[in-house]
């Protein structure tokens, strides 16, 4: 039978009480060097972010003439990681009402006090269970039960925070900026008339810190989605292993996936959201308020198209609506897969969707900036293109060399919005 979710959440969130019953002794060991090294890097990518962000609002507030929108910096620094501690309160309240040993003063104060580092207590939290392994095997999956719920609340800083920062920086600095990167690409008009001598006292218009801080929010966005897709993958397999005993490979059926997958879906993933982040700011520039409209339709058919997946697989409900409105927001830059089982149906949706919010994109642009005479104004909507073809392009090759369901057009790999997606042919259907 279709194996039928018991949670409200969109995430493969467990209390411990839960978790450990469906471990084994034969459970292979989770917590690798590789692991490891996950963890350093999620920790490092979110204290750099978080400097990051402190460092771009205090830059914006520190000039001569701030721009109007510096406020949304602030707005778009703390909102993000405000709701990911209390989405971190929730997720202990669970755990306190079903874990005796969860309920303790010390826990709801910890929780309190470091709110806004909500992530770093789980991340925390999954070391402590990542080296408790050896002792205890049922922490090898506590561990990657921590790490899941850390993936999910570096979503909320990355839908709410760093997506809308990072568009605010494409539409200020680049687009806002189209004289200085001429200069910074082609170089000054005048440089014959001037001569090889005035080379040397030449000041760059565009500074390394202003390329660096974009290409690192979008990395780690790139960097926290595909750590959320590979984590679930692992939970998922490990707690229902019975609906992977087809797969051929130990890691598949464990959900791991060796680094040269993760790469490029990493790779996948940092194209795709460029694509999204250029078009978002491109409309921003030139058309100001109509983002929205662009936005809020696009978040409503994502929310639409998640609560017919709840609505076919167990009705709906309040939480649940809750859960498909939020994941209509991070759809908006990632599709990810909650509920396991084949989607590749749903990435040729999705992605058919994403490329006509591009040309969309691409078409405003052209029309406010035709005949301008603008450095981007025909090189924009290009690069957007280019950028998301990469992307599809990266996608393509981790479904071709790297999925381990081998994925196909049949009417079982073509499902978009049914309620069992799990990867098996179930016993009851063809």
């Amino acid at each position: 039978m279709p194996f039928k979710r018991d949670r409200d959440d969109y995430a493969q969130h467990h209390p411990k009480s839960s978790r450990s019953s469906s471990s084994s002794t034969t459970t292979p060991p989770q917590f690798t060097w590789l692991e490891r090294l996950w963890i350093v890097v999620v920790s490092l990518s979110y204290v750099l972010g978080y400097c990051i962000q402190i460092s771009i609002i205090a830059e914006r507030f520190s000039l001569e003439e701030p721009p109007s929108n510096r406020y949304l910096y602030v707005i778009f620094f703390l909102l993000p990681h405000l709701t990911a501690g209390l989405k971190n309160l929730q997720y202990h309240y669970r755990e306190s009402s079903e874990e005796e040993d969860e309920d303790s003063s010390m826990g709801w104060i910890i929780n309190i006090i470091f709110l806004p580092f909500s992530p770093m207590i789980r991340m925390v939290r999954a070391f402590r269970y990542g080296v408790g392994e050896k002792n205890d095997p049922d922490d090898g999956i506590r561990f990657v039960d921590e790490m899941v719920t850390a993936g999910v609340l570096r979503l909320f800083e990355v839908f709410l925070g760093d997506g809308p920062t990072l568009t605010l920086l494409m539409r200020d600095d680049v687009w806002g900026r189209s004289d200085d990167w001429s200069v910074q690409i082609m170089g000054p008009s005048n440089l014959i008339r001037c001569g090889p001598a005035c080379q040397f006292d030449m000041q760059k218009p565009i500074g390394f810190w202003t390329i660096f801080r974009m290409l690192f929010l979008l990395s780690k966005m790139a960097q926290c989605v595909t750590f959320y897709l590979v984590i679930v993958k692992r939970l998922q397999r490990l707690e229902h292993h019975e609906y992977y005993r087809h797969l051929k490979s130990p890691n598949a059926r464990q959900g791991r996936l060796n680094i040269f997958a993760t790469l490029l879906l990493y790779f996948a993933h940092f194209f795709f959201i460029g694509s999204r982040i250029m078009g978002y700011s491109m409309v921003s520039f030139t058309w100001g308020a109509w983002i929205y409209l662009i936005i809020g339709g696009h978040w409503l058919l994502n929310t639409a198209w998640h609560l017919i997946t709840v609505l076919k697989s167990e009705g709906l409900k309040p939480s649940r609506s809750v859960s498909s409105l939020i994941m209509g927001g991070i759809w908006l830059i990632t599709l990810t897969n909650e509920q396991g089982g084949r989607q590749l149906g749903r990435f040729i949706i999705y992605y058919s969707l994403a490329f006509a919010e591009s040309a969309i994109c691409g078409w405003l642009w052209h029309t406010a900036m035709n005949g301008s005479g603008d450095f981007f104004a025909v090189k924009a909507p290009f690069a957007t293109l280019v950028v998301f073809m990469i992307a599809v392009v990266a996608h393509l090759l981790y479904y071709t060399l790297c999925h381990p369901g081998s994925p196909s057009l049949s009417s079982r790999g073509f499902l978009c919005c049914s309620g069992n997606r799990w990867d098996p042919i179930d016993e009851d259907g063809p």
